[in-house]
């Protein structure tokens, strides 16, 4: 309980002070103020890099000077000021590893481990994209590229669907299931796309994964500042070690969105509009029997 309130004591001197950055310094960490951000930091091996993000939660490596001396910082920090003593309770518990010598080797060699144990007694209230869907949609970019389309990213960006094409417009859907074919369909206006493409996954170590697909997508001429843009909105940052997962691609489909496609949309009520009241519609379908055309989007 020793560093909780220390802690919490150098977060109310935070409080008190303009300056935009502050580093208090405690025995093995230290208490900081950067970037707009309150929170603790440890030193670790320069060779260890990590880059996360969990609701207003941050969790980096950054080389900083400190006292002279640049350092290879862990940071645990958050930008939210009203939760700062909320906060001050995760910092504490963290420090209580970095205290421990056991725990302290484990976090000097595997730093993600600790976040990946935090994220799951928090409950994991992520919202972000699985690794799988976001690769499935780069590897539509990379496809719809190489097939000479103009095309844009949008879903990311907000867009209704996840490709505007010269062609038409593109949904992307995906799946770890090894057999069945039933999609999630997130709102009324995902199928007033043109095509459905469709990626069936398997985790593999040797296989491929978003880094991959960044680097394929630059060498098809695609300004790397526009991927990352996107990856950002998905909150897939640099260096997050969830862009290293990796899968094989077993099969991907084609489908052509017409007026034989099953699918809900406001032209089917009354008046082309959705009844009043009806904010939205989630709804499950399965592909299966389906006519769909295999594709070789890596080709």
């Amino acid at each position: 309980m020793e560093s909780l309130q220390k802690i919490r004591n150098g977060f109310a001197y935070f409080r008190t002070s303009a300056k935009p950055s502050i580093t208090l310094k405690e025995p093995y960490y230290w208490i900081v103020k950067i970037d707009g951000m309150q929170g603790v930091a440890i030193e670790i091996p320069l060779d260890k890099q990590v880059n996360e993000q969990f609701s207003n939660i941050y969790y980096y490596t950054k080389e900083y000077v400190v006292g002279g001396e640049e350092r290879n910082l862990l940071m645990l920090v958050s930008d939210h000021p009203n939760l700062y003593e909320d906060f001050a309770i995760i910092c504490a518990g963290f420090l209580e590893k970095v205290l421990d010598a056991e725990s302290y080797q484990i976090i000097q060699q595997n730093p993600i481990s600790w976040w990946y144990s935090m994220k799951e007694l928090m409950g994991n209230a992520n919202v972000e994209k699985e690794a799988y869907s976001v690769l499935a949609e780069m590897l539509s970019y990379y496809y719809l590229l190489k097939q000479n389309k103009e095309v844009s990213w949008v879903g990311p960006f907000g867009g209704s669907v996840d490709f505007d094409c010269n062609d038409g417009l593109y949904e992307v859907k995906s799946t770890l299931a090894r057999y069945g074919s039933q999609i999630t369909i997130n709102s009324q206006y995902q199928l007033t796309a043109d095509f459905l493409l469709f990626y069936r996954f398997e985790p593999a170590a040797n296989g491929i994964s978003i880094q991959d697909m960044v680097t394929k997508l630059v060498e098809m001429n695609v300004e790397e500042s526009e991927i990352e843009g996107a990856l950002r909105k998905l909150k897939y940052l640099v260096g997050s070690e969830v862009r290293t997962k990796s899968y094989r691609l077993l099969e991907v489909k084609k489908y052509i969105i017409n007026e034989n496609f099953p699918r809900i949309t406001p032209e089917i009520f009354i008046g082309g509009q959705i009844p009043q009241h009806i904010s939205g519609l989630i709804y499950k379908l399965d592909l299966e029997g389906l006519t769909g055309e295999l594709i070789d989007v890596l080709l």
